[in-house]
C-alpha cells in the first residue's frame, strides 16, 4: 500500500512518492491516467488549490479501495496554505469558464474509488454529469461540495451522475455531502439495476435543483432538502426490486418533495415536510413522518445576532426536527461529525450545535480540580462542574474515563442515579439543577483508586453545553504517594522489636495491650470544619435553600478523623438550643473524616442562627461529637 501526493507546484514527472515539490505530482489527473502507479490499497493526497482540469479516467480500475483525499488543513504538506482543494472548470482565480463542454471527470467502468474532502466546482453544460461515471460499482464520495454554476440546466443530468451496468448492483455512497445548483438539475443516481443494492445517501444537504433522480435500488437517510425547484426526490424505477427508501429526511420550500411514477417502488417513514408545493406524488404517506408545522432549521439568526452560531440549514434549539427520527439505519452522526442534539436523530442532516465547539467558556479552575484520596478506597463518590444542567447517564455524547499512572484510559460506563442513592460504579446525578447548577456527582470505580498508582485523572466530556471537567486524584496517606505509602508500612510482627535501648526497635507490651470499652481512649478537644478543606468559617445559606455541605471532623492537631464504618449523623439546633433536625452523613473521604449531608427546608426555610454537631458513633459505647458549625440562614 503506497501514498502518493500532489501539489500545485509539483511535477507530474515526478515520482509522486513525497509531499515535497521535488517529488510530488502536479495535476489531479495524474493518478487516473493510463499508466498511473496507483493500485488498490494506496492513498492520493491532494493539497489545497484550484486544479483546472477535465479528467478522463484511463488507468486500469483497481481491484480494492483507492482513497483519493483532499488534504485542506495541508498537514501532510510542508509550505503549502491551508485552503479549499478544487476540481474545477474555472480558473484560479474564479472569474473565466476554462472549460464547460466536457466533465470536470469521467470514467466508465472503473470501481472502487473513494473521494474525500474535495470540492466539485463545474460550470458543465453538456447532457453528461459534471462528475460522470458510468456502469462503475463501490464509489464514495465522503465530506464532498458539488456546485454547478452553468446556466444552462439538464432536466435529468448536473452534478453527480453515478449508474452501474445492466443488471449489476452500483453500491455507492454519498455520505456528508452538500450540494448547490442554479439550474434544474443537481445529483443523479441512475441506472438500470434491478439486483439487491445498498447504494446510500446520508446526512447530506441539497440546495436548489432537483435533488436527487433515481431509478436505482437506494437507501436515503437524514438529508436537508431546501428550495428543489422541481423534485427534492424522484424515483423512476417500476421494478420491484429497485426499491428506494427515505428516512429521517427534511424538505423545506420544494416544488415537489418526494415523486415517483405509478410503478414505483419506495417508502418514506419519520421525515418533515415544510412548505413544499406539493409533499408526496405516487410516494405513500406514512404516520411517523409530518406535514404541518415550519422548517425548524436556523438560517443565520444565531450568528447575526451574537449566540452561539449554529450551521446553516441546523435544527434551532427546541426545532420541532430535534430527536423526530428514528435510529433504525440512521448515521450516528450528522453533516458535520456532530452526535445528534436530541435521543434519536433528527429529521433532515444538522443537529443543532455550537460551531465554536462549546455552548459556554468555563475557566479552568472550574473545570479541573485536584483531591486526595487514600489509596484502596472504596465506594468513593467524587463531584464535577459541568458548567450545564439537565444532563443524566444516557445525554447523548456524554462519557467519563479514568487513567491511572502511565496506563491507557479506561471507560466508565455511567448509571443514571439520584444524588441521595447509595454509591454504584459509574452513578451520576445532578446534584441540584437550581441552587447548584451544572454540579454533578460521579460514583468512581473502585479499581481506579487501586493502590499501584500514585494518580488517577478522570475526565467527563462529549455532551452538548460543556466542554467537560478534568479531576486529578492523587492516591495519597498522610502526604505519601501509594507506593511511598506502601514502602513504609511496619508490617513486621512485634517480637522482631523488643531488643531494649535500640531506637525505633523496642514496643512496650503495655503500648499494644487492647483497650477496653470501659477506658475509651478519645483525643480532644474535636472541631468540625465546614467544607471540608481546611475552613472552619460560619456557613451563609439562602433561606429556602437545599443545600449540601461537606464538613471534616478533625482532632486538635488538625488531623482527619478516621469514619470507616461509623454511624455519622448531622445534628441541626436553633439558637434556642432546640434540635430542629437530624441528618445522616455519607462519607466522602471515610480515612480523613471527610463526609457530606444536605441541608433542607426544615431548617432552611426560616432565616435565623443555628448550630450544628456532628456525632460519630462506632459501638455502643463509642460516640465523639464534633463542632458546633455555626450556621446562618439569610432572607437575601
Amino acid at each position: 500500500m503506497a501514498t502518493y501526493y500532489v501539489r500545485p507546484d509539483g511535477n507530474d514527472t515526478n515520482t509522486g512518492i513525497g509531499s515535497t515539490t521535488a517529488l510530488a505530482w502536479a495535476t489531479f489527473g495524474k493518478a487516473f491516467a493510463t499508466g498511473s502507479p496507483v493500485v488498490g490499497g494506496d492513498t492520493v493526497y491532494i493539497a489545497p488549490g484550484a486544479y483546472v482540469e477535465s479528467i478522463t479516467v484511463t488507468a486500469t480500475s483497481p481491484s480494492s479501495e483507492v482513497n483519493i483525499i483532499g488534504n485542506p488543513t495541508a498537514s501532510q504538506f510542508i509550505g503549502v496554505s491551508p485552503g479549499f482543494v478544487r476540481l474545477t472548470s474555472w480558473n484560479a482565480a474564479g472569474t473565466s469558464v476554462t472549460f464547460s463542454s466536457v466533465p470536470l471527470i469521467t470514467g466508465a467502468s472503473k470501481n472502487n474509488y473513494t473521494f474525500q474532502n474535495i470540492h466539485f466546482d463545474g460550470n458543465h453544460g453538456g447532457s453528461n454529469g459534471a462528475v460522470y461515471f458510468t456502469t462503475s460499482r463501490y464509489l464514495k464520495f465522503i465530506r464532498c461540495v458539488f456546485t454547478n454554476y452553468s446556466s444552462t440546466g439538464f432536466s435529468t443530468q448536473s452534478t453527480l451522475w453515478l449508474t452501474s451496468a445492466s443488471g449489476t448492483a452500483g453500491d455507492f455512497l454519498i455520505d456528508r455531502c452538500t450540494f448547490g445548483a442554479n439550474n434544474a438539475g443537481n445529483v443523479n443516481l441512475s441506472g438500470n439495476s434491478i439486483l439487491a443494492d445498498t447504494s446510500t445517501v446520508k446526512d447530506c444537504l441539497f440546495i436548489g435543483g432537483r435533488a436527487i433522480f433515481s431509478a436505482i435500488t437506494a437507501s436515503v437517510f437524514n438529508c436537508t432538502f431546501v428550495a428543489a425547484s422541481q423534485q427534492g426526490i424522484l424515483q423512476l424505477s417500476g421494478s420491484a426490486n429497485a426499491y428506494l427508501t427515505v428516512r429521517n429526511s427534511l424538505f423545506v420550500n420544494c416544488g415537489t418533495a418526494l415523486s415517483g411514477t405509478s410503478t414505483s417502488t419506495c417508502e418514506q417513514t419519520y421525515c418533515r415536510f415544510a412548505g413544499n408545493s406539493t409533499n408526496l406524488t405516487n410516494f405513500p404517506t406514512s404516520v411517523t413522518s409530518q406535514t404541518t408545522g415550519n422548517g425548524g432549521v436556523d438560517v443565520g439568526y444565531t450568528y447575526l445576532n451574537g449566540l452561539n452560531p449554529t450551521p446553516i440549514f441546523a435544527s434551532y434549539a427546541s426545532s420541532p426536527n430535534t430527536s423526530f427520527g428514528t435510529s433504525t439505519g440512521a448515521p450516528t452522526v450528522d453533516l458535520f461529525s456532530a452526535a445528534w442534539s436530541g435521543a434519536s436523530p433528527d429529521a433532515g442532516g444538522i443537529t443543532n450545535y455550537s460551531m465554536t465547539g462549546v455552548s459556554a467558556y468555563l475557566p479552568g479552575s472550574q473545570t479541573i480540580t485536584t483531591i486526595t484520596i487514600a489509596p484502596g478506597s472504596t465506594s468513593q463518590s467524587i463531584e464535577l462542574y459541568l458548567g450545564a444542567t439537565g444532563l443524566t447517564a444516557s445525554t447523548s455524547g456524554l462519557s467519563a474515563r479514568y487513567n491511572r499512572t502511565r496506563t491507557a484510559s479506561v471507560s466508565i460506563p455511567l448509571v443514571a442515579r439520584t444524588i441521595a442513592q447509595a454509591w454504584t460504579s459509574g452513578g451520576f446525578a445532578e446534584v441540584d439543577a437550581t441552587n447548584m447548577p451544572g454540579v454533578y456527582r460521579l460514583d468512581l470505580p473502585d479499581a481506579a483508586l487501586a493502590a499501584g498508582a500514585d494518580d488517577v485523572t478522570i475526565v467527563v466530556r462529549g455532551a452538548s453545553g460543556t466542554n467537560g471537567a478534568v479531576l486529578t486524584v492523587t492516591l495519597s496517606s498522610g502526604g505519601l504517594t501509594a507506593a511511598q505509602t506502601a514502602a513504609a508500612v511496619w508490617d513486621e510482627a512485634r517480637a522482631s522489636h523488643t531488643t531494649a535501648g535500640t531506637f525505633g526497635q523496642y514496643v512496650n507490651a503495655e503500648l499494644v495491650t487492647p483497650v477496653t470499652s470501659a477506658a475509651l481512649v478519645r483525643m480532644g478537644p474535636f472541631e468540625v470544619r465546614a467544607d471540608g478543606l481546611g475552613a472552619s468559617d460560619p456557613l451563609d445559606i439562602q433561606k429556602g435553600a437545599q443545600h449540601g455541605i461537606d464538613i471534616q471532623c478533625v482532632d486538635n492537631n488538625g488531623a482527619g478523623i478516621d469514619i470507616t464504618s461509623a454511624t455519622v449523623t448531622a445534628k441541626v439546633y436553633n439558637s434556642g438550643a432546640t434540635l430542629v433536625d437530624t441528618y445522616s452523613c455519607t462519607a466522602t473521604y471515610a480515612a480523613d473524616g471527610r463526609a457530606t449531608f444536605t441541608i433542607d427546608t426544615t431548617v432552611t426555610n426560616t432565616p435565623g442562627t443555628y448550630t450544628a454537631t456532628i456525632t460519630r458513633t462506632t459501638g455502643a459505647s463509642d460516640t465523639q461529637i464534633f463542632g458546633p458549625l455555626r450556621i446562618y440562614v439569610r432572607d437575601i
